[in-house]
């Protein structure tokens, strides 16, 4: 056994050792230093876009697996159970130092930093208590302590900038977040609504009640979270929230729609249907390369009032052409067109219980052709246990590549993003984020079958076509 856990350990340290000098050698070509932790984040860098090249992507997960299963295997499995069971202190700590604009106060700073005091001046808040906060983060590499005390604005903790005078932050709170990239609004979303909401979900799992989300039980509410939002006094939360979804979509590049299901094989005047599209941003970017789709986009009715302004501001050829319409539904109910090529539901589907995801599925299926086509947009979940691989693939693009033994085969907390926001559906919403199992078998019980499956290429969501069954 103990020269098994041995060559475990070299393994991994070869994994990490390998991935190494496959990112070096990527500088190495580009001559150009690998960013440093020390130095705020600037997206311009050209450094930035070479960690977008796909062989440092791939060993910046490796990295990221190995390292973090080199350290499970040798720690005392007390110690990290402690530290796993008190990591929401990073989430609170985090909240705190976006609510009180550190690191704007600290931006002007530049890498020799402020003392506690000054951080603390503008917020008038306790600067020994800010400090400690402050040093939690850092030991996480988050914000750096330059001296005892002082701190500075990292690599990290750079991107929580909303990228306005500290100042201004402060004298208009309600404004915070307007025109900003919607990056902080959505840190401060997950570690707000998400943190208090998951909180209680062993509590609704030992003392379940008939529709009650986690989320009704951290806030002491009925109906859905969307309701809680709209309601007067939460004007500001239903702000920060909208700007956290726009900031949320940006992360991902419209440039993937193209990489994944083809669009450009669908024949003049076919029918795009963008249904739950909100402001149809994806539709527009499909429309743009591909002029001969007819496009019609579907949302509830404030939303479609911003897709008219949206269309008319980046497509107005479109537009005058009548080559796209905006029609109020609610996908909840039978859908009224009956002529589509193609009914797209992006990062919709997610958001439902399988009984509710089943119900909107149907009403495509009731509507559908026998030739059209159903693309769901969504993140796939792949299990950790390593499955042996048959050989044989039933589903085009079914395969999927695992990570090298002896590391997870999904590449474990690299990925971990995904698997959080699983649970943060169960806990706001009562969605899902699926496994391809797990959606065959819902778009079975919707009326449809699971036939291509397209991972694109820079993109965490996958492109799920179906057909009528």
């Amino acid at each position: 056994m103990r020269s098994i856990n041995i060559s475990t350990l070299r393994r991994l340290a070869n994994i990490i050792n390998e991935a190494i000098d496959e990112i070096e050698g990527v500088y190495a070509k580009g001559n150009i230093p690998l960013p440093s932790l020390d130095t705020p984040f600037h997206p311009a860098d050209p450094a930035e876009a070479l960690l977008q090249n796909p062989t440092v992507e791939g060993a910046t997960m490796n990295i990221m697996a190995a390292a973090a299963q080199l350290s499970a295997t040798v720690a005392s499995p007390m110690v990290s159970a402690l530290n796993a069971s008190q990591a929401f202190h990073i989430s609170a700590c985090l909240r705190v130092a976006s609510e009180v604009n550190v690191v704007e106060v600290l931006r002007d700073a530049g890498p020799a930093g402020l003392h506690a005091k000054e951080i603390a001046a503008p917020s008038k808040t306790d600067p020994l208590l800010l400090a400690r906060i402050l040093r939690l983060l850092a030991i996480h590499n988050i914000f750096r302590e330059v001296t005892p005390n002082v701190f500075a604005n990292n690599r990290i903790s750079s991107v929580l900038d909303k990228g306005k005078p500290w100042k201004v932050l402060f004298d208009n709170r309600d404004e915070r977040f307007t025109g900003t990239s919607g990056f902080a609004a959505l840190l401060e979303c997950i570690t707000d609504f998400n943190m208090k909401s998951v909180a209680m979900l062993a509590d609704t799992i030992l003392d379940p009640k008939e529709g009650e989300l986690a989320f009704d039980r951290a806030y002491g509410t009925t109906g859905s979270f969307f309701d809680w939002t709209h309601r007067p006094e939460n004007v500001y939360q239903m702000r920060r929230f909208d700007i956290a979804m726009r900031g949320a979509a940006a992360l991902e590049s419209t440039d993937a729609i193209h990489k994944g299901f083809k669009w450009s094989g669908l024949s003049t005047g076919s029918v795009l249907v963008d249904v739950g599209g909100g402001t149809g941003h994806i539709s527009l970017a499909i429309a743009q390369k591909n002029p001969g789709l007819r496009v019609v986009v579907q949302d509830l009715e404030d939303t479609i009032k911003d897709s008219k302004i949206y269309w008319k501001e980046n497509f107005p050829s479109h537009v005058e052409s009548r080559m796209v319409d905006f029609q109020v539904h609610n996908f909840h109910t039978p859908q009224p067109i009956l002529n589509a090529a193609v009914f797209m539901l992006r990062y919709i589907v997610h958001d439902w219980s399988d009984e509710r995801a089943v119900n909107i599925l149907r009403h495509l299926r009731d509507a559908a052709q026998p030739t059209t086509k159903l693309v769901v947009i969504d993140t796939i979940l792949v299990s950790a246990a390593r499955v042996p691989d048959s050989g044989e693939e039933a589903i085009p693009g079914l395969a999927r590549p695992s990570a090298p033994a002896p590391l997870l085969p999904n590449w474990g907390v690299a990925k971990s993003e995904v698997y959080c926001y699983d649970l943060t559906m169960h806990c706001l919403y009562g969605g899902v984020e699926r496994t391809l199992e797990h959606f065959m078998e819902v778009f079975a019980k919707g009326g449809w079958k699971i036939v291509h499956v397209h991972h694109p290429e820079g993109s965490g969501m996958s492109h799920i076509v179906g057909v009528p069954s």
